[in-house]
């Protein structure tokens, strides 16, 4: 069993937000719960986990469906084991239509087989079609005493305010170091290893904010070093130079941007965790001030393409990185912030080799070469028809990564910008992934993907639009 499963939160006292274990644990002890809680937050943060111990709490048979569930009662088992025929849960990216729906709003009516009440856990529920959110709103409206809903969404912004209104909201933020470490040190103490506090501390940085990502983190470490005692040494060996390798920094003193931005574009491809790698060229860099003033340290990460460059060049692409580094905290797109600091560089220094001239600043926004939008586009765009496309846009990215990982990642820097029903136009913001998401097997490979999650053809066509460099 992976880590995150095993040893993910069983009783309300286990949670590892404070926030979260507060309010939960006022609400489930009062005997008086909301028909609907609305769980918002970023992944891995615990909301699931959070909504099957609600589950519990309220179905077990030794508290009277108050406060802590027992964990041992057949109830508490069942739930646990994910056995129990009136606990529900839905993924609404897979199952978003108004069929599914309906037919939970006819059997919600029915009275549980045999616990005290009926819980439907609604994962992604901001992926339900605006039918599907019309026919759960009738059921919010009028929920049977036996019924309670969690509904839980990582946007929560893209819930209708009808629905957001009859649900009692809590919000799990990214989790902080200290909660992430007691969630380590709970799986560390189960698995009976011994891991370095400085070892712990690196995975809870590179896991921004989230307990999944944490274990998983873990696993892998653990997992390479069966046996051996869990060193920072490791860690950063496991989970960084393995990945990254080649030659990270090639591109500095020519202030090549396509050489960069591919860089990062293989990066993605390996699966490489980019706070990770923002962290690595972070050290790498100071290790190379320091020598500038003779101070060299032990084990040196010396990178002959920085060997030659000014201390005012180092202090700008430390300073360049720094802001990569606190815009990783928060972006929805990983690449992006490393990808603008190669941009800035390349682009924004008055000594930029012939490189320059090759990425040009600001990109002006032009059609596509191969071939042109059909003039027919409808450019303003239609709201319902482009939000159809908005509200699907993490699918297609999910659909299509498993085709192909590096255009999976180009996605992620583009937006959907005009869709007319039979023809979407992609903003792109940067010129190698313009030049890379008009080749025709990409733009072929997009299409089939859009057309089995749509059910029909849509031609797609990437437009370079203009962006200021910041």
């Amino acid at each position: 069993m992976v880590l995150y499963r095993k040893y993910r939160p069983q009783k309300i006292a286990e949670i590892d937000n404070p926030e979260v274990r507060e309010k939960l644990e006022k609400i489930l002890s009062s005997g008086r719960p909301p028909h609907a809680f609305l769980f918002s937050g970023p992944k891995g943060t615990g909301k699931t986990s959070s909504a099957r111990i609600i589950a519990k709490s309220l179905n077990c048979e030794k508290n009277n469906g108050k406060g802590e569930p027992c964990n041992r009662c057949s109830t508490c088992l069942s739930i646990t084991n994910g056995t129990n025929l009136d606990i529900l849960e839905i993924d609404a990216a897979s199952n978003r239509g108004i069929d599914e729906i309906r037919d939970l709003r006819d059997k919600i009516r029915l009275a549980p087989a045999g616990a005290r009440k009926k819980i439907y856990i609604i994962d992604e529920v901001h992926m339900l079609t605006t039918e599907a959110f019309n026919a759960l709103l009738k059921t919010l409206e009028e929920p049977p005493e036996h019924a309670l809903f969690v509904l839980c969404t990582t946007n929560a912004e893209k819930l209708p305010e009808t629905i957001v209104s009859r649900c009692r909201q809590i919000d799990f933020k990214k989790a902080g170091i200290s909660d992430l470490l007691q969630s380590l040190k709970r799986a560390k103490r189960g698995e009976e290893r011994e891991i370095d506090e400085k070892a712990l501390e690196q995975i809870a940085q590179l896991a921004d904010g989230s307990y999944r990502d944490a274990h998983k983190l873990l696993e892998e470490v653990l997992t390479a070093y069966p046996r051996a005692k869990i060193t920072d040494e490791m860690v950063q060996k496991v989970l960084g130079e393995k990945k990254i390798g080649g030659n990270l920094f090639g591109w500095i003193p020519t202030h090549d941007a396509k050489q960069g931005l591919e860089m990062i574009g293989l990066m993605a491809e390996k699966g490489v965790d980019f706070k990770f790698l923002n962290q690595t060229i972070l050290e790498t860099l100071h290790a190379h001030l320091l020598k500038k003033y003779g101070l060299t340290q032990e084990n040196f990460p010396y990178q002959e393409p920085l060997e030659n460059l000014e201390i005012s060049d180092l202090k700008i692409l430390i300073n360049l990185f720094s802001k990569a580094g606190q815009e990783l905290k928060n972006t929805s797109i990983p690449e992006l912030p490393l990808e603008m600091a190669v941009v800035e560089w390349c682009g924004g220094q008055e000594k930029a080799g012939p490189a320059k001239a090759e990425f040009p600043q600001p990109i002006v926004e032009m059609s596509s070469p191969e071939p042109k939008p059909s003039p027919q586009i409808k450019v303003s765009g239609d709201n319902q028809q482009i939000s159809e496309i908005e509200t699907r846009w993490e699918e297609i990215l999910t659909a299509v990564k498993p085709y192909n990982h590096s255009v999976a990642g180009l996605l992620r820097s583009c937006q959907p910008g005009a869709y007319d029903g039979e023809t979407l136009v992609l903003n792109v913001f940067y010129k190698f992934h313009y030049e890379r998401l008009s080749e025709t097997k990409i733009r072929e490979l997009l299409e089939k993907v859009i057309e089995e999650l749509f059910g029909k053809k849509i031609k797609v066509f990437p437009k370079l639009k203009e962006k200021e460099v910041l």
